[in-house]
């Protein structure tokens, strides 16, 4: 990137005449150049002749003019005073290609009025305040958020029902230990086997048995020298080598101050090459196969059929007998009485009996309107709190249905 200064001009609005941006003064009727009259820039930038006078370089460089504030003419930044009225540079501003909004000349030591003064503090005081108004207003008409219902679960219920039925069922699962019969083969015979019997022999199983030898024929794929083999390839055989074409711009912004910096930037000119491949013939050896019968010798099995003994024989076992429920529909629950328990007729000798027992129980809610929904207490402690015609706070998460337990009484007050 390259820079360079070029000379501005501006136009007189008293005679027209259009002076260079080294003179404050218009060439052709002397009236000191003021904040009307703007610095235009050259029709053709590219063809303007490049500053190379120091005491030029020197104003381009300086800054920004600045005018003054009792004359309204733009002065150089290398200037002490006002070369049209003699002023000092205080109170003067930065002078722009702009015309000032006004033409009027300030005064030095000129102070806004009082009511001015006064105004602003109103304003300000207002303009801090408001926010707070405002955001009053908004908290006392907004109305409040109220949280969810406690214990209602975003993907299920609570409800109060009413309990409509009950019902349990309490069953004994009893074994009997007896003799059976059995049969098998000596592996299969437990070591209490009573009055064990032979009953012969019978099939096992099948042996493997060699038998003889047979031929058997194949092919293998073996190497039988080399072929030479011809492929084409590719190899790099130079270079094809381009350049971007170059492309320069000059980009000019005013110092306001009479003169232009002026930037030229470029792009392009860079060479750049590709790798060039050439296809050639080359040759290779290959392996060669062919292929060739064979023959080998296996072994060849038949089946043998094997026996083993057969026995006959008694052993005692435990196995399920019978089942023995009761049930009912009342929170009063019993279980099978003793006489419901034995067996229809005298156990023979050595035998026994043993039992298990299991229960299950239903409750039944329903609700004004709603379907019932059945509940299955785990324990008949938690059965029997359910009477018919008792509320109850059920809740479902997830699939699941669950009585809320009541929650216990305060606390008599201490006397």
């Amino acid at each position: 990137m390259s820079e360079r200064h070029i000379e501005m001009f501006w136009r007189c609005t008293s005679c027209h005449h259009r002076n260079l941006g080294r003179h404050m003064v218009c060439q052709g009727c002397k009236n000191a150049k003021d904040g009307s009259e703007q610095y235009e820039m050259p029709e053709d930038t590219a063809s303007a002749v490049t500053v190379t006078d120091e005491a030029l370089l020197r104003m381009a460089t300086a800054g920004p003019n600045w005018r003054c504030a009792y004359c309204d003419s733009d002065q150089r930044a290398l200037d002490g005073g006002c070369k049209n009225c003699g002023a000092s540079p205080q109170g003067g501003t930065n002078s722009s290609d702009e015309p000032p909004a006004s033409t009027e000349k300030k005064k030095a030591g000129q102070t806004p009025p009082r009511g001015c003064s006064i105004l602003a503090l109103i304003v300000a005081f207002f303009g801090c305040c408001c926010p707070v108004w405002m955001n009053l207003g908004k908290s006392k008409t907004e109305p409040a958020q109220t949280p969810p219902a406690q214990g209602q679960a975003s993907s299920g219920w609570t409800r109060t029902l009413q309990v409509k039925e009950v019902a349990w069922e309490h069953t004994v699962s009893i074994e009997r230990h007896h003799q059976v019969e059995n049969e098998g083969f000596a592996e299969d015979r437990p070591k209490n086997a009573l009055q064990v019997k032979a009953l012969g022999k019978r099939h096992h199983h099948d042996d493997q048995v060699p038998d003889g030898y047979e031929t058997v024929y194949f092919t293998e794929r073996k190497q039988s020298g080399y072929t030479t083999e011809t492929y084409r390839d590719k190899e790099a055989c130079g270079e094809d080598c381009s350049t971007t074409p170059r492309k320069c711009e000059e980009d000019c912004k005013s110092n306001k101050n009479g003169f232009a910096t002026c930037k030229t930037t470029c792009t392009g000119g860079e060479k750049r090459c590709t790798t060039r491949y050439c296809s050639v013939t080359r040759t290779r050896k290959e392996p060669r196969y062919v292929e060739e019968r064979r023959s080998r010798k296996e072994p060849r099995y038949r089946s043998v059929s094997r026996e083993a003994p057969w026995f006959a024989w008694k052993e005692w076992t435990w196995s399920h007998d019978r089942d023995v429920k009761a049930s009912g529909k009342t929170l009063e629950t019993r279980w099978p009485a003793a006489a419901e328990l034995r067996p229809a007729k005298a156990l023979p000798k050595g035998e026994q009996e043993r039992n298990t027992r299991g229960a299950s129980y239903t409750v039944v809610f329903q609700g004004e309107g709603q379907p019932p929904i059945t509940y299955s207490p785990e324990t008949l402690e938690e059965f029997q709190r359910f009477a018919i015609g008792s509320t109850h706070t059920l809740q479902q998460e997830n699939g699941e249905v669950s009585v809320v337990p009541p929650k216990p009484p305060p606390p008599a007050p201490a006397k």
